[in-house]
Protein backbone atom coordinates (compact mmCIF):
# COMPACT_ATOMS: atom_id res chain seq x y z
CA UNK A 1 0.00 0.00 0.00
CA UNK A 2 3.08 2.46 0.76
CA UNK A 3 4.39 1.00 -2.35
CA UNK A 4 0.64 2.30 -4.16
CA UNK A 5 1.07 5.91 -2.56
CA UNK A 6 3.94 6.76 -3.73
CA UNK A 7 3.47 5.47 -7.10
CA UNK A 8 0.23 8.12 -7.33
CA UNK A 9 2.97 11.10 -5.47
CA UNK A 10 5.26 10.70 -8.30
CA UNK A 11 2.36 10.29 -11.19
CA UNK A 12 1.02 13.66 -9.76
CA UNK A 13 4.28 15.47 -9.75
CA UNK A 14 4.80 14.24 -13.22
CA UNK A 15 1.50 15.45 -14.24
CA UNK A 16 2.14 19.21 -12.64
CA UNK A 17 5.88 19.40 -14.33
CA UNK A 18 3.92 18.83 -17.44
CA UNK A 19 1.12 21.14 -16.53
CA UNK A 20 3.78 24.04 -15.97
CA UNK A 21 5.92 23.23 -19.29
CA UNK A 22 2.39 23.30 -21.10
CA UNK A 23 2.12 27.00 -19.69
CA UNK A 24 5.43 28.26 -19.97
CA UNK A 25 5.51 27.14 -23.61
CA UNK A 26 2.15 28.86 -24.11
CA UNK A 27 3.20 31.66 -22.44
CA UNK A 28 5.88 32.10 -24.66
CA UNK A 29 4.39 31.37 -27.90
CA UNK A 30 1.77 34.27 -27.15
CA UNK A 31 4.21 36.74 -25.88
CA UNK A 32 6.28 35.81 -29.13
CA UNK A 33 2.98 36.68 -31.28
CA UNK A 34 2.51 39.77 -29.46
CA UNK A 35 5.96 41.00 -29.86
CA UNK A 36 5.30 40.00 -33.50
CA UNK A 37 2.03 41.84 -34.32
CA UNK A 38 3.58 44.81 -32.40
CA UNK A 39 6.40 45.44 -34.73
CA UNK A 40 4.55 45.02 -37.83
CA UNK A 41 2.30 47.82 -36.36
CA UNK A 42 5.30 49.90 -35.73
CA UNK A 43 6.68 49.33 -39.29
CA UNK A 44 3.08 50.18 -41.16
CA UNK A 45 2.44 53.34 -39.25
CA UNK A 46 4.58 56.13 -40.53
CA UNK A 47 6.65 57.65 -38.54
CA UNK A 48 6.21 60.56 -36.20
CA UNK A 49 8.18 63.07 -37.85
CA UNK A 50 6.44 61.99 -41.05
CA UNK A 51 2.97 62.72 -39.65
CA UNK A 52 4.30 66.08 -37.81
CA UNK A 53 5.77 67.44 -41.39
CA UNK A 54 2.75 65.98 -43.95
CA UNK A 55 2.24 70.09 -44.97
CA UNK A 56 -1.18 71.17 -45.37
CA UNK A 57 -3.11 71.95 -48.61
CA UNK A 58 -1.97 75.19 -50.29
CA UNK A 59 -2.84 77.76 -52.60
CA UNK A 60 -2.14 77.14 -56.42
CA UNK A 61 -1.85 79.00 -59.46
CA UNK A 62 -1.90 77.55 -63.37
CA UNK A 63 -1.03 79.48 -66.32
CA UNK A 64 -2.20 78.07 -69.81
CA UNK A 65 -4.11 77.92 -73.35
CA UNK A 66 -7.31 76.37 -74.55
CA UNK A 67 -8.70 75.59 -77.42
CA UNK A 68 -12.57 75.99 -77.95
CA UNK A 69 -14.96 74.37 -80.96
CA UNK A 70 -17.95 76.54 -80.99
CA UNK A 71 -21.29 75.06 -82.18
CA UNK A 72 -23.74 78.01 -83.30
CA UNK A 73 -26.91 77.73 -85.66
CA UNK A 74 -26.11 78.97 -89.31
CA UNK A 75 -28.85 79.22 -92.27
CA UNK A 76 -31.47 77.06 -92.21
CA UNK A 77 -30.80 73.84 -90.30
CA UNK A 78 -27.28 74.09 -90.54
CA UNK A 79 -24.43 73.92 -87.80
CA UNK A 80 -21.23 76.40 -88.20
CA UNK A 81 -18.48 75.75 -86.06
CA UNK A 82 -16.18 78.20 -85.06
CA UNK A 83 -12.77 77.66 -83.56
CA UNK A 84 -11.93 79.62 -80.41
CA UNK A 85 -8.15 79.74 -79.66
CA UNK A 86 -7.25 81.31 -75.66
CA UNK A 87 -5.87 81.99 -72.34
CA UNK A 88 -6.37 80.91 -69.19
CA UNK A 89 -5.18 81.58 -65.62
CA UNK A 90 -6.62 79.68 -62.58
CA UNK A 91 -6.21 79.58 -59.09
CA UNK A 92 -6.57 76.66 -56.15
CA UNK A 93 -7.98 77.28 -53.09
CA UNK A 94 -8.26 74.93 -50.85
CA UNK A 95 -11.67 74.86 -48.53
CA UNK A 96 -12.22 70.91 -47.63
CA UNK A 97 -10.39 67.77 -48.21
CA UNK A 98 -9.64 67.16 -51.62
CA UNK A 99 -11.94 70.12 -52.67
CA UNK A 100 -10.37 72.84 -54.46
CA UNK A 101 -12.18 76.61 -55.31
CA UNK A 102 -10.98 77.02 -58.93
CA UNK A 103 -11.20 81.09 -59.47
CA UNK A 104 -10.15 81.86 -63.00
CA UNK A 105 -9.77 84.51 -65.76
CA UNK A 106 -10.17 83.71 -69.77
CA UNK A 107 -9.07 85.66 -73.09
CA UNK A 108 -10.59 84.64 -76.26
CA UNK A 109 -10.53 85.02 -79.42
CA UNK A 110 -13.03 84.59 -82.36
CA UNK A 111 -12.53 84.84 -85.94
CA UNK A 112 -10.10 81.96 -87.63
CA UNK A 113 -13.00 80.18 -89.02
CA UNK A 114 -15.84 81.86 -90.59
CA UNK A 115 -19.50 81.02 -91.99
CA UNK A 116 -19.47 79.67 -95.71
CA UNK A 117 -20.35 82.89 -98.14
CA UNK A 118 -21.02 83.27 -101.93
CA UNK A 119 -18.05 84.14 -104.54
CA UNK A 120 -18.82 87.49 -105.12
CA UNK A 121 -19.42 88.64 -101.15
CA UNK A 122 -19.00 87.75 -97.78
CA UNK A 123 -19.49 88.58 -94.12
CA UNK A 124 -17.00 88.38 -91.63
CA UNK A 125 -17.14 88.25 -88.15
CA UNK A 126 -14.38 88.99 -85.71
CA UNK A 127 -14.11 89.54 -82.28
CA UNK A 128 -12.58 88.61 -78.84
CA UNK A 129 -13.97 87.93 -75.44
CA UNK A 130 -12.79 87.81 -71.77
CA UNK A 131 -14.96 86.16 -68.83
CA UNK A 132 -14.32 85.42 -65.44
CA UNK A 133 -15.34 81.89 -63.62
CA UNK A 134 -15.71 80.15 -60.74
CA UNK A 135 -15.54 76.84 -59.83
CA UNK A 136 -15.16 73.82 -57.93
CA UNK A 137 -12.48 70.85 -58.64
CA UNK A 138 -12.22 67.47 -56.93
CA UNK A 139 -8.10 66.20 -56.17
CA UNK A 140 -7.68 62.75 -57.34
CA UNK A 141 -6.40 60.76 -60.05
CA UNK A 142 -8.93 62.14 -62.45
CA UNK A 143 -9.65 65.66 -61.48
CA UNK A 144 -13.52 66.61 -62.58
CA UNK A 145 -14.33 70.41 -62.43
CA UNK A 146 -17.72 72.37 -62.62
CA UNK A 147 -18.02 76.15 -63.33
CA UNK A 148 -19.67 78.70 -64.07
CA UNK A 149 -18.71 82.42 -65.52
CA UNK A 150 -19.81 85.17 -67.54
CA UNK A 151 -18.21 88.37 -69.14
CA UNK A 152 -18.24 90.66 -72.37
CA UNK A 153 -17.99 89.99 -75.80
CA UNK A 154 -16.75 93.02 -78.58
CA UNK A 155 -17.23 91.73 -81.93
CA UNK A 156 -17.21 93.24 -85.34
CA UNK A 157 -19.13 92.70 -88.40
CA UNK A 158 -17.74 93.91 -92.04
CA UNK A 159 -19.35 93.32 -95.58
CA UNK A 160 -16.68 92.10 -98.20
CA UNK A 161 -17.40 92.50 -101.26
CA UNK A 162 -15.55 91.11 -104.39
CA UNK A 163 -15.44 91.15 -107.96
CA UNK A 164 -18.40 92.84 -109.47
CA UNK A 165 -19.75 93.87 -105.67
CA UNK A 166 -18.56 96.50 -103.87
CA UNK A 167 -18.02 97.09 -100.75
CA UNK A 168 -20.46 98.41 -97.88
CA UNK A 169 -20.44 99.45 -94.57
CA UNK A 170 -24.39 99.29 -94.53
CA UNK A 171 -24.45 96.62 -92.04
CA UNK A 172 -20.84 96.88 -90.97
CA UNK A 173 -20.51 97.61 -86.83
CA UNK A 174 -19.06 96.66 -83.81
CA UNK A 175 -20.96 96.35 -80.69
CA UNK A 176 -20.53 95.05 -76.77
CA UNK A 177 -22.57 91.89 -75.45
CA UNK A 178 -22.29 90.08 -72.32
CA UNK A 179 -22.71 86.18 -72.15
CA UNK A 180 -22.72 83.88 -69.60
CA UNK A 181 -21.71 79.98 -69.75
CA UNK A 182 -21.52 76.40 -67.30
CA UNK A 183 -18.62 74.41 -67.92
CA UNK A 184 -18.02 70.50 -66.97
CA UNK A 185 -14.57 68.89 -67.36
CA UNK A 186 -12.09 66.10 -66.83
CA UNK A 187 -9.07 66.98 -65.94
CA UNK A 188 -5.77 64.58 -66.39
CA UNK A 189 -2.94 65.42 -64.42
CA UNK A 190 0.69 64.53 -65.83
CA UNK A 191 4.02 64.55 -64.18
CA UNK A 192 2.83 64.56 -60.56
CA UNK A 193 0.13 67.22 -61.71
CA UNK A 194 2.43 70.26 -63.29
CA UNK A 195 0.29 69.63 -66.36
CA UNK A 196 -3.46 69.42 -66.60
CA UNK A 197 -4.76 68.12 -69.46
CA UNK A 198 -8.56 69.09 -68.93
CA UNK A 199 -11.11 67.86 -71.99
CA UNK A 200 -14.56 70.42 -71.51
CA UNK A 201 -17.77 70.72 -72.47
CA UNK A 202 -19.66 74.43 -72.22
CA UNK A 203 -22.78 75.53 -72.19
CA UNK A 204 -22.55 78.79 -73.36
CA UNK A 205 -25.41 82.14 -74.18
CA UNK A 206 -24.42 84.95 -75.59
CA UNK A 207 -26.82 88.06 -75.17
CA UNK A 208 -28.63 89.14 -78.48
CA UNK A 209 -27.24 86.41 -80.23
CA UNK A 210 -29.18 83.39 -79.97
CA UNK A 211 -27.17 81.35 -82.17
CA UNK A 212 -24.73 80.34 -79.60
CA UNK A 213 -25.31 76.11 -78.59
CA UNK A 214 -22.49 74.26 -77.23
CA UNK A 215 -19.07 74.19 -77.19
CA UNK A 216 -16.69 71.67 -76.62
CA UNK A 217 -12.84 72.41 -75.75
CA UNK A 218 -9.54 71.45 -74.12
CA UNK A 219 -7.77 73.35 -71.59
CA UNK A 220 -3.87 72.48 -71.38
CA UNK A 221 -2.25 74.23 -67.72
CA UNK A 222 0.89 74.39 -66.06
CA UNK A 223 1.43 74.57 -62.42
CA UNK A 224 3.58 77.81 -60.63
Amino acid sequence: MFCWKRRGQGEAAARGRAARRIAALGSAVALTLGLSRGANAQEDAPPASARESTPEPSAGFALGASLGFLQQEGLGAETQTQLVPGLLALAYVPFAPRLFLRPGLRLGYVGLTQAPSSFGARIEERGVHATAELGISYDAWLVPALSVGGGAHYRSIDFIGRGIVADSDAIDRSEWLGMVFAQVGLGLPLFRGALVVEPNLRLQHTFSDERSLLQFGIDLTFAL
